[in-house]
């Protein structure tokens, strides 16, 4: 019988990135444990009920849809859409942006499809969107074998699949580069001219200042999205984690929950454990592995002393509250269905507009609001995305009722007013704004839960509230993030892995910082460095 005291690696974070970690590490014979600080498994892709109002109304606590995940092994790896109960399914159109009068432009999979529908508004705007699309397919060919292999150490394999691709893309690369490095307001204006196009470009990936240079690339979002599309998983984003629990538990991996680390145990100069709040230790008997926000493990799990001064300097600038902007969520429930009239009416074409992600501001309205964060106020008018989860399972709600799923990352970081009075100011701006396009949200509503950067950092121990847990500046991206010498998920801390959002290569519904970490620190176990 195993010791629930000690195994071979503690992963700590129960999030997906944690848990596709260990379902790989148990899966070759590792003994591991997970350990998670809240009541519950799954972190930033949980599914929860929506208490005290609706109880039966279930919410997506962070993301809602998968995009880059598609773009990944991991489902068949791990079997957990073929053995483990994972249903995912595939939204298209994925986001639909509404216009004033009742006109909408939908986007597909398929960009050609979404270039005829651009036509309708702007023939010009249409022959460039099918021009940048072909650039940015170009960019996730070159890109995506780096995303998928350790920054640091990438495999040659991959190396040579980034080379082929950057040598066939030639013609290109200079297209890439025009817009990777401009700035995103830059990009988009430079692209396209007709409002409802430039609209939700700057709802969708508004990552930090849009006139900031290098922030173009934030577009190669659109890109996976053509070629691996987005979807949406059967009970909420909290199949995922569950599907991962049910595959550990068949590989011989365990987890515990209510276990917040106070601080990483050494031992002869190596991480050999934690040391849970309250006093108990855990041992790790060849490495830990941490899926918390890298900032919080380098500067205040890992003991004082540790790190070189340079060491710790960077570490301590790991950017988390720099981007001028933050997140705010809100889910709400409702005793009825919500309904899009004026917009089901002109398009006419049988549409299902209540499941892709809507938004509904214009460029013009996001650069403004940027602007008013960056200086601690509130905006006039909030651009966010929406989406109504019971749309696509109605099983989240009980019959007949709905459950609305809201996210903006338009929110002062700094609010002058304070946390208590902005998170009213940003809910009731929000809900205003939704109805003028969801008929009866302010009618039907029995309950909602609005989470401000000292909710998110509550509740998901996240520092700064970061829901990416570093800054998105691409300055932070590959051998940078978290920062430089901590890339490649392995510390110079013996003893001691990094992985989740903080890592290589992106946060979201993704699962690669996860699947790269455990594939790193496998190596290294049978290459006996462990």
């Amino acid at each position: 019988m195993k010791d629930a005291r000690e195994a071979d690696v503690i992963i700590v974070g129960g999030g997906h990135n944690g848990l596709i970690a260990a379902c790989y590490l148990a899966r070759a014979g590792v003994d591991v444990l997970v350990i998670e600080a809240f009541e519950k498994m799954g972190g930033m892709t949980a599914t929860s009920p929506m208490v005290p109002e609706a109880p039966e109304h279930l919410i997506n606590e962070g993301s809602i849809q998968a995009s880059l995940f598609n773009a990944t092994s991991i489902d068949r790896d791990l079997e957990l859409s073929s053995k483990f109960g994972l249903t995912n399914v595939f939204i298209d159109p994925y986001h639909v942006h509404l216009g004033p009068e009742g006109e909408s432009l939908a986007f597909w999979k398929d960009y050609r499809k979404t270039a005829e529908e651009i036509r309708h508004f702007s023939p010009e705007d249409a022959d460039n969107w099918l021009k940048l699309c072909h650039t940015i397919d170009k960019a996730v060919g070159i890109g995506l074998p780096i995303m998928k292999a350790n920054p640091v150490r990438p495999e040659f394999k991959m190396l040579m699949q980034s080379l082929g691709a950057a040598l066939g893309s030639f013609g290109e690369l200079g297209n890439i580069a025009s817009w990777i490095v401009a700035p995103f307001a830059e990009a988009v204006e430079a692209s396209f001219k007709h409002p409802m196009v430039r609209g939700p470009m700057t709802s969708l990936l508004a990552f930090g200042n849009y006139k900031s240079d290098l922030g173009g690339w934030g577009m190669i979002y659109f890109g996976l999205i053509h070629r691996y599309g987005a979807s949406m998983f059967k009970g909420g984003t909290g199949a995922l984690p569950l599907a991962l629990l049910r595959c550990l538990a068949a590989a011989g991996g365990r987890t515990r929950v209510s276990a917040p680390v106070e601080t990483l145990v050494m031992t002869g100069g190596r991480v050999t454990g934690v040391r849970l709040a309250g006093g108990e230790t855990l041992v790790a008997r060849k490495a830990v592995m941490t899926t918390v926000n890298a900032k919080t493990v380098l500067n205040e799990l890992l003991p004082a002393g540790v790190l070189t001064d340079v060491q710790q300097k960077r570490a301590q600038y790991i950017p988390t509250l720099e981007r001028g902007i933050t997140d705010y969520n809100l889910n709400m429930a409702f005793k009825g269905q919500l309904s899009l009239p004026r917009y089901d009416k002109w398009r006419g074409d049988g549409l299902n507009l209540r499941l892709p992600c809507v938004t509904w501001n214009t460029h013009e309205q996001s650069l403004a609001a940027y602007d008013a964060c960056d200086r601690g106020d509130i905006p006039e008018m909030i651009p966010g995305l929406a989406q109504l989860s019971t749309a696509f399972d109605p099983s989240m709600a009980p019959p007949g009722h709905e459950t609305l799923w809201y996210w903006t990352p338009l929110t002062p970081s700094k609010p002058r007013i304070g946390w208590d009075a902005a998170r009213v100011a940003i809910t009731e701006l929000a809900i205003k704004d939704m109805a003028q396009y969801y008929e009866g949200i302010e009618t039907l509503e029995i309950g909602r839960r609005p989470q401000v950067l000292p909710d998110l950092k509550k509740r998901f121990w996240a520092i700064d509230g970061n829901v990416y847990h570093v800054d998105t500046f691409i300055t932070r991206m590959g051998p940078m993030k978290p920062a430089v010498g901590f890339a490649g998920y392995k510390t110079p801390v013996p003893g001691l892995y990094l992985s989740g959002g903080s890592t290589h290569p992106v946060a979201g519904i993704c699962g690669l910082p996860g699947q790269n970490a455990a594939r790193t620190l496998l190596r290294n176990i049978r290459k006996s460095k462990v």
